[in-house]
């Protein structure tokens, strides 16, 4: 199993949105929610709730796509009284998402910037598919 307090791709984070004014901290994680890599703004504990709560969004997302005619899921975006969260895929089953620092954030800006980073660097982001046990999965 990896190690997801590794933060090996922190850094890429930290290089490509921690720097864009409005980006309060950001998480690469798995599908199901597993965090990958942080922003150096987020502690490890956070980063975990966060990625788990955003892959939450995301299935919900996900069904609200299928029920609308499933033509497939882009961008998620949730917007609160403080703050605006944004969810990209960034590679296969793996998924940027963002938090702002305010809602006035130039979510436009941020959103290019998470999809050039997807771009960019996207097949070092991929996260293999998970197989049960028996199918030569590792044990939970």
């Amino acid at each position: 199993m990896r190690d997801t307090h590794s933060n090996s791709l922190g850094w890429l984070l930290d290089q490509e949105l921690g720097t864009v004014e409005g980006v309060r901290y950001a998480v690469l994680m798995s599908s199901d929610g597993l965090l990958k890599a942080r922003t150096e703004t987020i502690s490890q504990d956070d980063g975990e709730k966060f990625a788990a709560l955003t892959a939450a969004l995301r299935a919900a997302g996900k069904a609200w796509d299928e029920f609308t005619g499933g033509e497939g899921m882009r961008q998620l975006l949730i917007e609160s009284v403080g703050c605006i969260g944004l969810t990209t895929t960034a590679a296969k089953n793996t998924m940027l998402s963002v938090c702002t620092t305010g809602a006035d954030a130039d979510v436009g800006l941020i959103s290019h910037h998470m999809v050039r980073l997807a771009s960019r660097v996207g097949h070092e982001m991929t996260t293999a598919d998970r197989l049960p046990t028996g199918e030569g999965g590792s044990p939970a």
